[in-house]
């Protein structure tokens, strides 16, 4: 029996020494990523990022609290600025927001990694697919960038796998707290994802244990329909204080002062989804997810996708890339029986963030790459489910290492690719998009003292 006790204690401690030296690997591959980007930071000033920055530098809460889609992102990016300046006297607006971004992408990766690796195994496969991730145009982009799409859709990744954490272990009254905090961080940081309230439906619907207990189904409707009414009831109030508590409207005035026209600011006809015009929702999809895997190139209607040409310099880069997801997907279809088996929680998480989003998306002007940055994310995600659903024991080693190296071929052409058309252009000076009326301000706070 004491012998029993030291080899377990030996096991132990190896067990913490390799996976402190995860830990620390990741740290240091994390932090060079880091600072690969702080070198090549995006210095291109465009509508949104510029109106949420000067939202911020008003320094009133009727500024960072205007735009209710979003109601978490320019007051968090108001509490960082404070934090920065309090550290570093008379510093850029805009390269601060920039950096606020680029950390929480870079901690959401390191996250990420760790998670895949500590659920699934294989440690260099989940830095290769976190590679994926980070060098997908949308997600690169938007790491750069001062704009809502990824913090939010950061979040909905982390509330997926705490979902299928809790589906695949047991439920509590702590857990489901945390779960519920997390998800409403998600909807202060985007309104839109009131639209995956399915997946915590569906996690608590495939729990089977509450703590160490059997969970009934009965129980698990009870939980489910009171957990989705507590952070519903939250997400509620919150906009009934903004509104009416902070930004003072009420239910008398007409026009901007009325509560309604600021709730449903984005949603008013002429807006965004609402807009006039013919809709072709098939091009929407296809300019909004294209964009968001390889660089785009502007509002482009044209396809960029050409079968007769494969191996034309226009066309190469674009072919390869539908071919990879076409075959990803066909092998999906064939695969789906043992996929659903081996994943059965995961998939049906996965759809209930996916399918949502994406008919959403579609609708919603789709041809915004910045909705489908959490869509690439899951897209990854259902690659890998897919891949990992073709091993069988004999091979799984082999089976790991092969896609390990076909991760990391195609997050080298990710990176190669977006890097030469799009990182490195957009760090070369000063660069302007659509900033008709107020471009003078832009100006003001585009002459960052830090690249001088």
């Amino acid at each position: 029996m004491l012998n029993y006790s030291k080899n377990n204690s030996n096991k132990n401690k190896v067990l913490f020494s390799y996976n402190s030296l995860i830990v620390i690997c990741l740290f240091i591959v994390v932090l060079f990523l880091f600072l690969f980007n702080l070198r090549y930071l995006s210095r291109f000033f465009d509508w949104d990022s510029s109106v949420y920055a000067l939202n911020i530098q008003r320094n009133r809460l009727h500024s960072v609290f205007f735009n209710p889609h979003h109601l978490g992102f320019e007051s968090s990016g108001l509490f960082f600025w404070k934090i920065w300046q309090s550290l570093f006297q008379n510093f850029d607006l805009m390269f601060a927001l920039r950096i606020r971004i680029l950390l929480f992408s870079c901690v959401f990766l390191y996250i990420f990694i760790y998670i895949v690796y500590r659920l699934y195994g294989s440690f260099l496969q989940a830095v290769a697919l976190g590679a994926c991730v980070f060098f997908s145009q949308g997600f690169w982009f938007y790491s750069n960038h001062n704009d809502t799409p990824m913090i939010h859709s950061c979040l909905v990744c982390l509330l997926f796998f705490g979902f299928v954490y809790q589906a695949n272990t047991f439920a509590s009254k702590r857990r489901l707290l945390g779960l519920g905090f997390l998800q409403l961080m998600t909807l202060y940081f985007h309104q839109s994802n009131a639209i995956l309230f399915p997946m915590a439906i569906i996690s608590i619907l495939n729990c089977d244990k509450w703590k160490n207990r059997p969970f009934p189904f009965a129980k698990r409707l009870y939980t489910a329909f009171f957990y989705c009414l507590l952070v519903g009831v939250m997400i509620v109030v919150s906009y009934l204080f903004v509104g009416f508590g902070i930004l003072g409207r009420d239910l008398q005035s007409y026009g901007e002062k009325h509560f309604s026209y600021w709730l449903f600011l984005y949603a008013a006809q002429e807006r965004w989804g609402m807009s006039g015009g013919e809709k072709n929702y098939f091009l929407y999809f296809y300019r909004g997810i294209g964009d968001s895997f390889l660089n785009f190139q502007g509002v482009n209607t044209k396809f960029r996708i050409d079968f007769l040409s494969p191996w034309s310099s226009k066309n190469a880069a674009y072919n390869g890339n539908l071919f990879f997801w076409l075959l990803i997907l066909a092998m999906g279809i064939l695969n789906l029986r043992t996929m659903v088996r081996k994943f059965p929680k995961e998939i049906i998480i996965l759809s209930a963030w996916l399918i949502p989003s994406i008919l959403f998306y579609s609708w919603w002007e789709g041809y915004f790459f910045e909705f489908w940055v959490g869509v690439t994310i899951g897209l990854w995600l259902m690659s890998f489910y897919i891949l990992r659903s073709f091993e069988f024991p004999m091979l799984r080693q082999t089976f790991r290492a092969s896609t390990t190296v076909i991760y990391s071929i195609v997050a080298l052409f990710l990176f190669s690719f977006n890097f030469t058309y799009s990182t490195l252009p957009r760090s070369k000076g000063i660069q302007y998009g659509y900033l008709e009326g107020f471009k003078d301000r832009v100006e003001r706070i585009a002459r960052e003292k830090i690249y001088k």
